[in-house]
């Protein structure tokens, strides 16, 4: 049998396609990558397991027939492929919505008419908005960007949908950090830590530094995954946080690990600072734990710049 996983050679999918065949429930199977190459991401192909059989198709989820025809002797689905970068999608509202709704929703029914066991969505905390209180699962739910509004539609329209017959896990990851072979610097720790390494100035927003998110280490938002698809499939949504951090302690990591990176304050408003925190006790109450800190990520990322530290 196969596993597919869209958008497979991005951030979150390029280590996710190195870590399937290591895992005993997806052992043996053929590993299917779908992906329009939006970023030209090439590199993540490299160095696949020699062990493991791969299947790269280059295509859109937004093609019907493409997607239709990946679902072939595929029995998991990891669905990643979207556009991820939230500010940007302020300028394509339009595009977000096609790709991060309507192509995910081709990639579910699809996944439904072809007999696929088990579904597992990749959303995201951002579906919540800005809050005070702790959020579990169950709290109404008002993002603040296109891409959060098309993320949050097209979970739960599969939701919806679902009649049992497939597995489904909405997997809402906090905002992920650390390094893969699909690297992106569009998110906060990533993009601090290229910045001090090319010994650039960090800008941080006057009263940001006390404003909370939830964090998680692309290791365990990949462990999720494997685990959602292994175990769950219960038709429900499942906050997967590392910890909930302050800007601060952002800072206070990027300043351990890269000794002498400077620090600018300004009054301008940062596009998508939201403040809130995430409780992950649902999925902990199912077995899964997180393993990473937010020091331990910089940590792996000063050691991959080391050249310039």
């Amino acid at each position: 049998m196969t596993v597919l996983v869209t958008g497979g050679v991005g951030y979150l999918g390029s280590r996710l396609i190195r870590e399937i065949p290591d895992h005993p429930a997806f052992s043996g199977e053929e590993i299917r990558i779908l992906d329009n190459l939006r970023q030209p991401r090439f590199n993540a192909l490299w160095d696949l397991p020699s062990y493991a059989s791969y299947d790269f198709v280059e295509g859109d989820i937004r093609d019907e027939e493409v997607v239709r025809a990946t679902m072939e002797d595929v029995d998991t689905v990891f669905h990643l492929a979207a556009i991820t970068n939230a500010p940007e999608t302020f300028d394509i509202p339009d595009k977000t919505w096609e790709v991060n709704h309507e192509g995910a929703l081709t990639v579910f029914e699809a996944a439904r008419d072809a007999g696929v066991e088990e579904f597992v969505n990749a959303v995201t905390c951002s579906v919540y908005g800005t809050t005070e209180e702790k959020i579990k699962e169950d709290f109404e739910c008002d993002p603040e960007s296109p891409y959060g509004e098309a993320k949050l539609a097209a979970e739960q329209e599969m939701f919806e949908r679902w009649d049992g017959t497939m597995g489904l896990t909405g997997l809402r990851l906090g905002t992920v950090y650390g390094w893969t072979t699909g690297m992106r610097f569009d998110t906060v720790v990533d993009k601090f830590a290229y910045l001090a390494a090319t010994g650039q100035p960090l800008t941080v927003y006057e009263g940001a530094e006390d404003q909370q998110r939830p964090y998680l280490h692309v290791q365990d938002a990949v462990r999720s995954m494997l685990f959602a698809g292994a175990e769950l499939g219960d038709g429900e949504a499942y906050n997967v946080v590392g910890q909930n951090g302050r800007l601060q302690d952002v800072v206070d990591a990027i300043e351990r690990h890269f000794p002498g990176v400077e620090i600018g304050y300004t009054e301008a408003e940062q596009l998508n600072q939201l403040s809130y925190i995430v409780s992950d006790e649902k999925i902990r109450n199912e077995g899964f734990e997180t393993c990473y800190t937010i020091d331990q990520g910089v940590e792996e990322l000063a050691d991959k710049f080391r050249a310039l530290v």
